[in-house]
C-alpha cells in the first residue's frame, strides 16, 4: 500500500499550501477504491514473480506452439533435471502452465496461449532480440525428437519419477492380502532403512477427481532425512543430497511394490519426489504422526525429519487406521510458530486465524531447489523429542483444563 502513497504523494507540492487537496482527495479515494483486495494483489505477484526468472520464461517459450515432454525441456535448456523440476514447479503453483500424465511420461503446456504476448506487451521487448536463443532450443528439442524416435523413449521426471519397476502389473490383480505378506513387506522394508510403514484410503472426493490415481488403497512409507543433509546449509551440496536421498528412497518404494507385483497384486509407486498426491496428508491418514505447521508430516520416531512415499494397490483389505494418536500435535503447533520465524525466504505465513498449519507459498520455497532444512531444524521436535513435546503439551493441557479454558 506505502507505494501507492509514495506514488500520489510524489505529484503533490508539500512546499505549497496544496490549494487543491481536497479535489485531490476525492481522485485519491476513488483510484484507491479501485485497487484490487489484497489476496488478488498477492496472486498478482506471485504471478510476477514466476515470469521474472530468465530460466523459467525460457520454459514458457519452449511451450509457446504445443506441449512438450518435460525430458524435451530438459535437453532442450542443458540444465539438471532437478534445476527444471523446480522451475516447472513455480510455474505449475503458479497456475501458468498445464501439465497432463500419459502412461510413465509428463507433458507440459501453457495454461494461456496469449502469456508470452501478455508478458512482451507489459515489458516492451520484442521477441526477436532473443530469437537466435530460441532457435537454439528448438534445435535441440528436434534433435532430441530424431534420436528418441517415440514418446516411450524419454526419460521424464520433471514432475514424475520414471517408473523403475522390475515387475508388471498382473492383468488380473488379486485384492485379498494376507497377514504372511504384510509381515513379509514389513520386515523387507524395515532392512531396508524404512522407518514406519501404515496404510490408508485416499479419500473418494480426491481419488474420483484425480485420473493420474490408478488405486485408492495406500502402503504409507516414512524415511529418515540424515544428519548431514540437515547440518548443511542451503546450497547445491544440500540440494544434490536432498536428490540422493529422493532417488534412494524412490528405488526402495519401487523394490517393494515389486513384491506385491510378484505375488500378484497391482501397484503404483508414489514416488517421493513427485506431486502425484499429498504424502504428507496420506501418511496422517495412516497414522504414522500428524501435520504440524509447516505442513511436513512429524513422526514420533523422527519428528519432520524424514520423506514419505507411497505404494497405491489393489489389496483392499488392509489393516486401515482407525484413529490418529498424534492429533495433539495440532495444538501445540497453533501455538508454536518457530518454523515460520527461522525460514529465510519467508515461504511460510502465518493464517490470520493461527491454525495449526501455516499458508506455505511454494514459489518461494527452497526446500528442494537448494536443500533447506531451517523448518526442520528450528522443530522442538526435531530439537527436543516426540516425547518431549508431548510431556509438555499436556502438562499445559492440564493447567488449561484446571482453568476451564479447555
Amino acid at each position: 500500500m506505502w507505494l501507492y502513497i509514495l506514488f500520489f504523494m510524489s505529484d503533490c507540492n508539500l512546499e505549497n499550501d496544496c490549494s487543491e487537496q481536497d479535489e485531490k482527495s476525492l481522485d485519491l479515494k476513488k483510484l484507491i477504491n479501485e485497487i484490487p483486495p489484497d489476496n488478488s494483489l498477492y496472486d498478482m505477484s506471485e504471478i510476477l514473480k514466476a515470469v521474472s526468472d530468465p530460466l523459467r520464461l525460457k520454459i514458457i517459450y519452449l511451450l509457446k506452439n504445443d506441449e512438450l515432454c518435460g525430458c524435451h525441456i530438459d535437453s532442450a535448456l542443458e540444465k539438471p533435471q532437478s534445476t527444471i523440476s523446480h522451475h516447472l514447479t513455480v510455474l505449475k503453483k503458479s497456475k501458468l502452465i498445464n501439465w497432463r500424465k500419459k502412461g510413465k511420461w509428463t507433458y507440459f503446456s501453457l495454461a494461456n496461449s496469449k502469456l508470452i504476448e501478455q508478458i512482451e506487451n507489459v515489458t516492451g521487448v520484442e521477441r526477436t532480440n532473443f530469437s537466435e536463443d530460441l532457435c537454439s532450443c528448438e534445435t535441440e528439442i528436434k534433435l532430441v525428437e530424431s534420436l528418441v524416435g517415440d514418446e516411450n523413449g524419454c526419460a521424464c521426471g520433471s514432475f514424475n519419477a520414471p517408473d523403475q519397476s522390475k515387475i508388471e502389473n498382473p492383468k488380473k490383480p488379486k485384492t485379498e492380502i494376507t497377514d504372511s505378506l504384510l509381515k513379509t513387506l514389513k520386515k523387507k522394508s524395515e532392512k531396508l532403512g524404512v522407518v514406519s510403514i501404515g496404510y490408508a484410503k485416499i479419500p473418494k472426493d480426491i481419488f474420483n477427481n484425480d485420473n493420474t490415481l490408478e488405486y485408492s488403497n495406500a502402503i504409507v512409507l516414512t524415511y529418515p532425512i540424515g544428519r548431514e543433509i540437515v547440518d548443511e546449509i542451503p546450497s547445491e551440496i544440500a540440494h544434490e543430497l536432498n536428490d540422493n536421498l529422493y532417488e534412494k528412497f524412490g528405488n526402495i518404494s519401487y523394490e517393494l511394490s515389486d513384491i506385491l507385483r510378484k505375488e500378484g497384486f497391482a501397484s503404483q509407486v508414489a514416488h517421493p519426489k513427485e506431486a502425484l498426491t499429498d504424502l504428507s496428508k496420506l501418511g496422517q491418514e495412516a497414522g504414522l504422526g500428524y501435520i504440524g505447521k509447516s505442513g511436513l508430516l512429524i513422526s514420533p520416531e523422527l519428528g519432520p525429519r524424514l520423506k514419505v512415499s507411497a505404494i497405491l494397490t489393489t489389496a483392499e483389505n488392509l489393516p486401515f487406521s482407525e484413529k490418529n494418536s498424534h492429533e495433539w500435535i495440532k495444538s501445540y503447533c497453533k501455538r508454536c510458530s518457530k518454523c515460520i520465524k527461522k525460514c529465510p525466504e519467508d515461504a511460510l505465513s502465518e493464517k490470520e486465524d493461527k491454525l495449526a498449519k501455516a499458508e506455505l507459498f511454494d514459489a518461494k520455497c527452497i526446500g528442494c531447489s537448494l536443500g533447506c532444512t531451517y523448518c526442520i531444524e528450528s522443530c522442538p521436535f526435531f530439537e527436543n523429542g516426540y516425547n518431549w513435546v508431548k510431556e509438555k503439551q499436556m502438562k499445559l493441557d492440564a493447567k488449561l483444563k484446571e482453568k476451564g479454558k479447555l
